[in-house]
């Protein structure tokens, strides 16, 4: 019963999703939404050097008023 009324879910989104992209909509992330590394780096340069100084990771959070997983976003992009 439930596998039907999955299948049934999954016909009515994948159909309006079609419905959308024919009338000319766009699935996805917007344009110029995800950052290049000059980008990031630019913005997170102060996250990048007390990474570089061997801070903790809660410790930057707390010094940059940014959360931990952007800041171990910035070291796993950065290989820091």
């Amino acid at each position: 019963m439930g596998n039907i009324e999955r299948s049934n879910i999954q016909y009515r989104l994948n159909s309006g999703r079609a419905n959308y992209i024919r009338n000319g909509g766009k699935l996805g992330r917007k344009v110029g939404s995800v950052k290049t590394l000059e980008q990031k780096k630019e913005q997170y340069k102060d996250i990048i050097s007390y990474l570089k100084r061997g801070y903790s990771i809660r410790t930057i959070a707390q010094l940059t008023g940014k959360g931990i997983s952007t800041v171990q976003r910035i070291k796993k992009d950065f290989n820091l």
